[in-house]
């Protein structure tokens, strides 16, 4: 898969919604250095907000199982209320705390455990946002 180009990624816009401070700050840091456009919130309720608050359709959802405020795929369940057509990245040290989730299918299938790369994150995130190109 060719990588997305830089003029290309300041189009899509990235929420992360991740209570883990250090984490949240590392992973914006990483996005914003690839040229995305990130917006960045510590729980549920402060990423409605900033979704609310942002002209652009959000492209794709980075969060924690539970971020805080709701579980995690409830969270994704009302952006898209927004953004129909967002992706969402689930990222947990415990991926098998999906199968905690009511309906864990598009958990799963969405997650991404931790520790991750930079290069990991990237390439998840290139291969979500190529069905919005």
């Amino acid at each position: 898969m060719q990588a997305m180009q830089p003029e290309a990624r300041r189009h899509h816009v990235i929420l992360i919604v991740e209570d883990l401070e250090p984490l949240r700050v590392t992973m914006q840091q990483t996005l914003e250095e690839a040229d995305f456009l990130v917006l960045s919130a510590a729980n549920a309720d402060q990423a409605w907000e900033l979704a609310q608050s942002c002209e652009l359709p959000i492209q794709l959802l980075i969060t924690s199982l539970h971020p805080g405020g709701m579980p995690g795929p409830d969270l994704a369940l009302r952006l898209r209320q927004r953004s129909p057509e967002m992706s969402v990245l689930y990222s947990s040290a415990s991926p098998l705390a999906a199968l905690e989730i009511p309906d864990p299918v598009e958990v799963v299938s969405s997650m991404l455990p931790r520790p991750f790369s930079k290069t990991t994150l990237l390439r998840r995130i290139n291969i979500l946002l190529a069905s919005h190109a």
